[in-house]
């Protein structure tokens, strides 16, 4: 696995337009986080802003609705999608929390819980935050009315909703609990680790023996006597209004979910696509969506089944087919290249080297199973590398198929950057540092072992390369040595700026800047109250202009005096930033999502 997932950096000696620059400045915030659920910030000229070229496709955890065609949706990275009238609507809330559960009494109040206890509420204008009283995780939420909802979630957390505030209650359990249904308020079930299953009759909660130890993760019943629990290992076990049995599933997938229509049987569903119909006292598995994992389901209690999974996967079960919503694919931008005006390339995890083609997206990535790519470089869009995991670099060259080489050591690549297509370092695990000379592939002597994320440089006699424990190495054009950054922290980014001074992006917002007075033994200098996030990328322009990227949607200039904040209005990690000749900022990360600002 690769210690670090990002690379960077794009040629020094392009002019850059210094437009960007002006209007960035215009666009400053008074904070890194943002504020949630706003638009992305756009300058005060209507004709730059920011976009989405790219949308990430985050994974579904739950879903709820009010109809077949009206319906919202929740899952990682604090994503909330609302579908009506044949069109989608989205929000991000701050720090990109996992929503795991969503319910609502009609469209103006709607519920999200998740990570830490958190719980937004949906008036059907905006998202407000409301404190639940719990800290823990919260994994399902059920109501038989709007003043009547519980939430259930880590450590045994239960909570209660009377339609303006949330209270605490005690399970009398610590285990984890999952899933929360009743069919009234006198009749609420509640599941979770252990085969646990708590039972409310409107008085008090008691424990109901279910004969099994496996997680139970869904509980959901067509009435008080047929109820029906799924979790760990195809487990499932019914409820005839006495006791609980196990059912033979067919299956040792867990599962997440289950659901039914009127007058049909049952459906669970679960990881590696696993699909469950009930029918002849049996349970009858087959393998749906491609084999993705599959978390939450809703029905409109008429003749529809919505289902949610990984990378945004939302379809919809209807009889006599099946309708594919929304689904997307594993891209985990690692680094992003913008060689001109017109074309942006993007790679990352699972093979994916994206070029952008009229108005879409390709993937050109040559045929390697089992390859990631961490980085990218090149002279122009018809000629250029990447390199990834177990030592592989590959050359694109317009009209010839790709030329590929892969290093003895193994070693993953995370970085490349170079001069011209003869003088190309790339740096990467255990302090590789290999040198391309236009024909061939030479390792270099590092004098390090320490993971390297990033290289860049000013010219064939200097380049840096930094990585893990604050390792930062200098190369004069004949030898790599080692130099003293004073910190302990991972530095993920380099960047040579055309005044002398150089950026050091890393772990926890840290910023280090050596100067041009002394050339290289210049003491590196930490630049504080830059970013209270990690720093993952860093590049720059010919105007004096330095920006650098990271966790929750972290952007920040620098001009040569000062750092400023310039928030996207996103919240996604960005991984990988460049600059386009005509002066848009580019930047890639978690999920397949590109942002850009510019005209």
């Amino acid at each position: 696995m690769h210690r670090f997932r990002t690379s960077f950096l794009s040629c020094p000696g392009q002019a850059r337009s210094f437009s960007l620059s002006l209007f960035l400045l215009i666009l400053l915030l008074a904070t890194l986080s943002g504020c949630s659920d706003d638009d992305p910030v756009i300058a005060p000229d209507n004709d730059l802003a920011w976009t989405i070229t790219l949308e990430p496709e985050y994974t579904l955890r739950a879903v709820w609705g009010l109809t077949a065609d009206n319906f919202f949706t929740v899952g990682e990275f604090g994503s909330i999608r609302h579908f009506e009238n044949g069109a989608w609507q989205h929000w991000q809330l701050d720090y990109s929390p996992t929503l795991k559960g969503i319910w609502g009494s009609d469209g103006d109040h709607v519920l999200a819980v998740g990570d830490d206890g958190i719980c937004y509420q949906y008036d059907g204008q905006e998202w407000t935050g409301r404190y639940t009283h719990s800290s823990s995780t919260l994994n399902g939420i059920w109501g038989s009315s709007w003043d009547d909802v519980y939430a259930v979630g880590n450590a045994g957390s239960l909570v209660h909703f009377d339609g303006e505030n949330w209270s605490a209650l005690d399970s009398g359990t610590n285990v984890k609990l999952y899933s929360c249904w009743g069919t009234g308020p006198d009749n609420i079930y509640v599941c979770g680790n252990l085969g646990t299953m708590l039972h409310f009759d409107g008085q008090e909660w008691e424990f109901q023996d279910t004969g099994i130890t496996e997680p139970l993760d869904s509980v959901w019943g067509f009435g008080p006597a047929d109820i029906y629990a799924v979790g760990g290992l195809g487990q499932i076990i019914h409820y005839d209004g006495v006791e609980w049995t196990s059912e033979n599933s067919g299956t040792t997938e867990r599962l997440w979910s289950v659901r039914g229509l009127p007058g049909q049987p049952p459906v669970a569903i679960g990881a590696n696509g696993i699909f469950l119909t009930r029918g002849d006292n049996n349970w009858h598995p087959q393998t749906i969506a491609e084999g993705r994992y599959m978390y939450g389901m809703w029905d409109d209690q008429d003749s529809a089944i919505l289902m949610t999974g990984y990378n945004g996967l939302l379809q919809r079960m209807t009889d006599p087919a099946w309708q594919i919503l929304r689904v997307g694919h594993t891209r985990w931008f690692n680094d992003v290249w913008a060689p001109s005006c017109q074309k942006v390339f993007a790679v990352g995890k699972q093979g994916v080297v994206l070029q952008s083609l009229g108005g879409g997206w390709q993937n050109i990535a040559p045929s390697m199973e089992g390859i990631s790519y961490s980085g990218i470089w090149g002279e122009t869009e018809d000629d250029f590398f990447v390199v990834g995991s177990e030592g592989t670099i590959a050359r694109y060259r317009d009209g010839q198929p790709w030329e590929t080489w892969r290093l003895q050591s193994g070693a993953n690549l995370e970085s490349i950057w170079g001069t011209h297509s003869g003088n190309i370092f790339a740096a990467g695990d255990a302090g590789t540092i290999v040198h391309f000379d236009g024909v061939s592939w030479e390792t270099m002597d590092s004098g390090t072992t320490q993971a390297l994320s990033a290289v860049h440089g000013r010219n064939s006699q200097e380049v840096y390369a930094v990585g893990a424990d604050g390792s930062i190495l200098f190369f004069n054009g004949s030898a790599w040595r080692s130099l003293d950054s004073g910190t302990e922290l991972t530095l993920n980014g380099v960047w040579c700026r055309e005044d002398g001074q150089t950026v050091v992006v890393g772990s926890g917002g840290l910023v280090l800047n050596q100067g041009d007075e002394l050339g290289e033994d210049t003491p590196w200098l930490v630049q504080d109250g830059v970013s209270l996030f990690s720093l993952y990328d860093v590049t720059g322009d010919g105007e004096g202009n330095t920006y650098a990227v990271g966790y929750n949607g972290t952007v920040v200039m620098y001009d040569g005096l000062n750092w400023q904040p310039v928030h996207p209005g996103r919240h996604d990690l960005l991984y990988a930033v460049d600059l386009d000749p005509c002066g848009s900022l580019v930047a890639a990360g978690d999920w397949g999502l590109v942002l850009q600002y510019g005209y």
